[in-house]
């Protein structure tokens, strides 16, 4: 087994989609779930999928300036359920599902021009899985930030079709669901990321943990299962505290699992 710690940061430059600069360090941060935010040094922050109140994490509400959500699920999407002091502040709020509940798709060279400074990809995912579980779409969004190409996978319940796979071309770091039940689970997501041959960060998401996540949704596997299997071909990194920083030359040269704490009180 390959696991190692490593320690909490802070920090991010966000560029234009697919300009190169110079490296700069980067901000991710865990708030629990599938909720991230990634934040620019003297610039926007960016959230993906709040969660609702039904879901405990501690990490919600908090601030952010652009808000991506994958789907209209009160686990991804508090603002579907009436909860919209979920995130503070005024955000600019990304919702591309259309009137009959599919992704609208805008591939390369197209793209969401969110604002200014901000653009991203939708690519469509399926979310119910192979056993029938989840239900819907979902879509999965690519985005580039100081030269760091990023994809959040929603709740994508199928291991990715040719025309996915091509989508992402060029994805270094996936926020990717493990938990199973209503999407992929462990042995899935290590075939998602043997279909990213780019990607070299993996930010497993959308797990069970114990007094946090729904009873209801008690069918969901555990971090640990995905985590054991992993570790027996990649490197497993837990990290200490919600956040952590990245740039362009610190990259790992192979697939690494970062495994972030979830953002308390």
């Amino acid at each position: 087994m390959m696991r190692s710690r490593v320690g909490c940061g802070a920090l991010l430059l966000l560029a234009l989609f697919g300009s190169v600069a110079a490296a700069s360090d980067i901000t991710i941060s865990y708030l629990g779930h599938s909720c991230f935010t990634v934040q620019p040094e003297d610039g926007p922050l960016v959230m993906l999928d709040p969660y609702g109140s039904y879901v405990a994490y501690p990490g919600l509400p908090a601030p952010a300036d652009i808000v991506l959500m994958t789907h209209g699920h009160i686990d991804h999407c508090p603002d579907c359920y009436g909860e919209r002091e979920r995130v503070e502040g005024d955000p600019v709020k990304v919702f591309l599902l259309d009137k009959d509940g599919r992704c609208q798709e805008k591939r390369p060279p197209s793209a969401w021009k969110i604002t200014p400074e901000f653009r991203l990809h939708a690519i469509e995912g399926d979310h119910t899985t192979a056993s029938g579980g989840g239900q819907g779409w979902t879509c999965m969004f690519v985005f580039e930030i100081d030269g760091i190409r990023f994809a959040h996978l929603g709740d994508l319940g199928r291991t990715l079709t040719a025309d996915q796979i091509e989508a992402f071309d060029g994805v270094e770091v996936v926020f990717l669901p493990v938990g199973g039940a209503f999407t992929i689970g462990a042995a899935e997501a290590m075939t998602v990321i043997g279909q990213l041959p780019s990607v070299r960060v993996v930010f497993p998401m959308h797990y069970y943990v114990e007094g946090i996540t729904p009873v209801s949704w008690a069918q969901m596997a555990p971090l640990g299962e995905f985590t054991t299997v992993a570790a027996e071909t990649h490197v497993v990194r837990e990290i200490e505290g919600y956040q952590v920083e990245m740039n362009r030359e610190t990259l790992p040269d192979a697939v690494e699992v970062w495994i972030l704490e979830y953002k308390p009180d």
